[in-house]
């Protein structure tokens, strides 16, 4: 906890003992582990939030636990039994009550909804709508999003891949409009797992595609979604013994060696843009500091074919992944900045594509060795960055072009600075 305190980071707490996971396919778990809170009593679950409360309060002070977040996750497993909902809904207020004794602007909410199947959604409705009727309805609602559907078996719970390339923006849509209808319009909407896929065994993580899918759906539900969370940082969380390489297909944006794979660099430059908000299309961003400067992030992310959906996550070979995608036609962006001073402009673009800063590129070119020293992750780490390129453009008749040439994949940071 000092860790993140000390970098500046707050605290987003789960109390619903998530199950410990990690999956070769959405079929096959290499480690699964589940829990329960459900047989603790609830004068015995009150004493051990109290004793939590009491402790962060005596350590952190109350200005900074309001600056927090808690939730707690409902078991999917749940879903549909008689008095689950009625059990959810008495530890959530007694979480609730006791958090804000000592921190009442501490958000508090739940529980974890799986949007995007069918049976899940069916029971959205009625479960907000008893739960906006509580004595202590939630701050937020918080939902789990992954790009699958339900398969046809009943018990294949996420054996089909969803091949919307919109799919979080339209389930987004559908979830703002379950809770309007139950009178949680004003309650804020939290995506607080998020990613391509549950697969630590999928190649297509280690690619600059993954970046771009990043930076396009972040750039798609702008203004949709109050908070949005990726799941997880770092590839060594899904570490195993079959993990030898430099790479494994882990779905963080770290690698297991430190190496920031493009999915980490999306969102570091997603990181550097300005405060202010000026416009956004299919593919770009456009923000500025309000001091003649502006920051973009554009993509050109490619749709994933049938190939892909027709090849298990585990099995997609790592030297071929061009052969998943809808096309490889490259990009011309050709941005207008309008009612901008005139006069002359840095523009400053760092790119990432599947040659520049990939990893699995650099690794390619190794032959894929699996014994790399020190000294071989040592060059990895220089060489898998982003290339800047600098050049100067001139405003006439306040209207400043910005353009941006990007191959398949590719994804781009572009900073425009006044000069003169």
């Amino acid at each position: 906890m000092i860790f993140l305190l000390e970098h500046e980071l707050k605290p987003y707490i789960e109390l619903g003992l998530k199950p410990k996971r990690l999956y070769r396919d959405v079929q096959n778990a290499i480690i699964e582990e589940r829990h329960n809170i459900y047989h603790i009593e609830v004068p015995a679950y009150r004493k051990v939030i109290s004793a939590m409360m009491r402790h962060f309060h005596n350590r952190y002070r109350r200005s900074e636990l309001n600056t927090w977040r808690m939730e707690l996750w409902f078991h999917e497993d749940q879903w549909g039994k008689k008095g689950a909902a009625e059990r959810y809904f008495e530890r959530f207020e007694v979480i609730y009550e006791t958090v804000k004794q000592y921190a009442d602007h501490l958000e508090v909410g739940g529980c974890g909804l799986r949007i995007g199947f069918s049976d899940i959604e069916s029971q959205t409705l009625p479960f907000l709508r008893q739960w906006s009727e509580q004595n202590c309805p939630p701050d937020f609602i918080s939902v789990l999003y992954y790009p699958y559907e339900r398969g046809e078996v009943n018990q294949d719970r996420y054996s089909r891949r969803s091949s919307d390339n919109e799919g979080m923006m339209h389930k987004v849509a559908v979830m703002r409009e379950i809770m309007g209808k139950a009178g949680m319009s004003r309650t804020k909407l939290y995506i607080t797992e998020w990613n391509l896929t549950v697969s630590d065994r999928n190649y297509i993580n280690d690619t600059c595609f993954k970046g771009a899918y990043i930076v396009k759906n972040i750039i798609d539900n702008y203004g949709q979604l109050d908070l949005l969370a990726y799941f997880f940082g770092s590839d060594r969380v899904s570490e195993y013994f079959d993990s030898r390489g430099l790479l494994h297909g882990g779905s963080g944006l770290i690698s297991k060696d430190g190496i920031l794979k493009p999915a980490g660099y999306a969102f570091r430059f997603l990181s550097w843009l300005y405060n202010y908000f000026v416009v956004k299309g299919k593919n770009f961003i456009v923000t500025t500091d309000g001091h003649d400067s502006y920051a973009i992030v554009c993509h050109n992310q490619k749709a994933l074919n049938y190939n892909y959906y027709l090849t298990r996550e585990d099995e997609i070979p790592k030297d071929s992944i061009w052969k998943y995608f809808e096309d490889q036609e490259s990009l011309h962006l050709n941005l207008q900045l309008k009612d901008v001073k005139n006069g002359k402009y840095q523009v400053k673009t760092y790119q990432i594509n599947e040659k520049i800063g990939s990893p699995i590129h650099f690794w390619a070119e190794m032959g894929f060795e699996t014994e790399l020293s020190r000294k071989d992750i040592a060059y990895l780490q220089r060489v898998c960055g982003p290339r800047l390129t600098i050049r100067t453009e001139q405003a006439s008749e306040h209207t400043l072009p910005i353009v941006c040439n990007m191959k398949a994949n590719e994804f781009c940071f572009i900073r425009v600075r006044k000069l003169s």
